[in-house]
């Protein structure tokens, strides 16, 4: 499978580090934890997240006040879908013929594309090392894992790119991610 990992990780990054931020403020959600510049789309993963996250309250309990320094409204922001994209490349594929090469590369596409997904709901771990020797760096390394289930997705397009490469692209509602996300919290 051929992987592009020069896209583009706009949708994760910012939740990520408002994920990040709210484990570090105590009580406060991600939503709570997000810039007033947050894009659309991710005040709605956070909104997500909060809502998961006041699952277990009680039925009655109400939202603190708000201040000037809160985070914007989210009642006016409308249900977003999750896009995931995914390539594959043709000819790095295993196959005996063109078409099992290029049916090869779809799966690819669409898996990487399921990998997209799953970075935006659940996600991303990234473990950090760094070794330093008489203040010269010696080694540095990262690690990213993804893990998580995703269910419901549907396929928006699949198309050829460049004569030897594929294109999958699919989404999730958002209903689809609550159910998700509270599929995966009952598991825990």
């Amino acid at each position: 499978m051929t992987l592009c990992l020069n896209r583009p990780l706009f949708p994760v990054l910012p939740l990520a580090a408002a994920l990040a931020v709210s484990a570090c403020v105590g009580a406060q959600g991600p939503l709570a934890a997000l810039p007033h510049d947050a894009a659309p789309e991710t005040v709605a993963v956070a909104q997500l997240a909060d809502d998961l996250g006041r699952m277990p309250e009680a039925a009655g309990a109400t939202r603190a006040a708000h201040t000037p320094d809160s985070p914007p409204d989210t009642s006016l922001v409308l249900p977003v879908r999750l896009v995931g994209r995914g390539y594959g490349q043709v000819s790095g594929q295993p196959g005996s013929t063109a078409n099992e090469r290029r049916l090869m590369a779809i799966r690819a596409a669409r898996m990487e594309a399921f990998r997209d997904l799953t970075e935006q709901v659940h996600g991303v771990r990234i473990d950090s090392r760094s070794m330093l020797r008489d203040a010269v760096l010696g080694d540095d390394s990262i690690e990213a894992l993804v893990a998580g289930e995703i269910r419901g997705a549907r396929t928006v397009s699949i198309t050829p790119r460049d004569g030897d490469s594929f294109e999958v692209v699919l989404e999730l509602s958002t209903d689809t991610v609550r159910y998700i996300l509270r599929a995966a919290q009952r598991r825990m």
